[in-house]
């Protein structure tokens, strides 16, 4: 039988620090991001979406074909001067004793009816007009002038890249080690030419 060497080795443990690094894989996304769709079905009859370019808020975006409801809002107004001279004559009236209050309410009320129809078509044409919602980097046009788009379309996409967030998971075990408020560091690897 070959003999066997035995070699006893002794080592003291001590106190030391161990870093503990969680490596885990996370996309970065804009802090905002939106796709951008209209209110209301119609047909694009202005486009200015300049690709890849940032957009400051409000500036608008496109716009689609609203001339029945400025036709509309056009022919209210008109409504509206008839209704107010008539409430003007019927207060004259009221004043004199002319006629009774209850006339003068009715011709009161149809001011202020017109006055709301006009409101609700205006909202109708404001929902035409497509706007950027926050300042952000407009992605590509999905759409053309002419085309005839619904609530569903997308138009393009818009996000704000002045704060971004990362989205990553972590194993339930290291869970107590990541809180709000404490620091981590991301690193990013590009890959691709």
């Amino acid at each position: 039988f070959p003999s066997h060497d035995t070699i006893s080795l002794s080592t003291v443990a001590e106190m030391q620090k161990v870093d503990k690094q969680i490596e885990v894989n996370g996309t970065v996304l804009a802090n905002d991001f939106v796709e951008l769709h209209p209110e209301t079905n119609g047909r694009i009859t202005f486009l200015q979406i300049p690709e890849g370019k940032i957009v400051q808020a409000g500036t608008v975006l496109a716009k689609l074909n609203d001339a029945d409801l400025q036709a509309q809002l056009e022919k209210i107004k008109v409504q509206l001067e008839l209704a107010n001279i008539n409430e003007q004559r019927n207060k004259q009236l009221l004043s004199a004793r002319g006629i009774n209050q209850s006339d003068y309410d009715v011709s009161l009320q149809q001011v202020r009816s017109i006055q709301a129809d006009i409101a609700f078509t205006q909202s109708l044409i404001d929902k035409t007009v497509i706007k950027a919602p926050f300042t952000g980097q407009i992605g590509l046009r999905q759409v053309s002038v002419g085309a005839y788009i619904n609530t569903a379309t997308t138009i393009a996409t818009l996000q704000s890249l002045d704060k971004l967030k990362m989205d990553f998971t972590i194993p339930e075990l290291y869970g107590s080690y990541v809180k709000v408020g404490k620091k981590i560091n991301i690193s990013s690897i590009v890959t691709g030419k």
